[in-house]
């Protein structure tokens, strides 16, 4: 993916991305703002401003910021998202925010991608070659518990090990729990996926190929088993799973173009350190 060049300008793309919105031609993913991320778990409501109207939502989703967008002239749809902007609020207190190119992506025609107010160019033959290489990798693992819509995947890893006594909580820095066969379990959210994927990957990169890590991964096990449990310096996951947490279907063909690929190329490089990756589906 790279930054298109001209003859195809921001402004010309703007304005196809003005006349397409709403059709099934462009796909929409919101994204957390790293700006954000630290605060996000603390927030209770969203105060969303597109266009002249601003009001406070339960979440941050792509059909109210959308809805707001077209509710513009023609024309002026893309601007009034480009100059729009999402606070988050904890009670009364803001507690940050950005402007809505943070947090909101799209990609035109498999060919064009919309990321932090920047357009790039994408290649429509390897996003459908990403297509093919993340459809075997679905499926919904029965050692992992049901999930309870409201329950957020810190929560939802936090009890697993209460329902399943074989999971164990890790708390995040190498995964969200580890099974009883060594595989590394990372919780998720569709909207999160794409970040959960690049931070998992930068840690099996790490437990292959420092001794250190390793070692700190050892710690962690038997500190968070209260010594029930140890895996010695040598310890590589036997596959990593992201467990997505969604109360609608997800096939393949639902993953944001982007965080396709981004998965395809994780799946080839943990696959030639000997890790699987699996995508485990959890709806109610």
């Amino acid at each position: 993916m790279s930054r298109c060049q001209p003859p195809l300008p921001r402004a010309e793309l703007d304005a196809r991305l003005d006349t397409s919105m709403g059709v099934t031609d462009v796909s929409w993913q919101v994204v957390v703002p790293p700006a954000c991320r630290a605060a996000l778990p603390r927030a209770d409501r969203f105060r969303v401003k597109v266009g002249s109207v601003a009001g406070f939502r339960d979440t941050v989703d792509v059909a109210y910021l959308l809805e707001r967008a077209l509710l513009q002239p023609e024309g002026r749809r893309v601007a009034a998202l480009r100059s729009g902007i999402i606070r988050m609020y904890a009670g009364p207190k803001d507690i940050g925010g950005a402007r809505v190119p943070a947090w909101l992506q799209a990609v035109v025609d498999d060919r064009w991608a919309l990321v932090d107010g920047d357009w790039r160019e994408l290649d429509p033959a390897a996003l459908a070659a990403a297509l093919d290489e993340i459809r075997p990798l679905f499926g919904t693992r029965p050692d992992l518990p049901a999930w309870l819509p409201g329950d957020s995947p810190a929560s939802y890893a936090g009890n697993a090990g209460n329902l399943h006594p074989g999971l164990l909580p890790l708390g995040g820095e190498f995964g969200d729990l580890l099974t009883e066969t060594g595989d590394l379990v990372h919780v998720t959210t569709v909207a999160d996926l794409g970040f959960t994927v690049r931070g998992a990957l930068a840690s099996a990169r790490s437990l292959a190929t420092s001794r250190e890590t390793r070692a700190r991964f050892a710690g962690q096990v038997e500190s968070a088993s209260l010594g029930r449990r140890k895996v010695g310096t040598r310890f590589r996951p036997s596959s990593m799973v992201f467990a997505l947490l969604t109360a609608t279907p997800v096939p393949p063909e639902r993953i944001f173009p982007l965080v396709r690929l981004s998965l395809a190329e994780a799946a080839r490089e943990l696959g030639s350190l000997g890790v699987d990756v699996e995508i485990s589906v959890h709806r109610p």
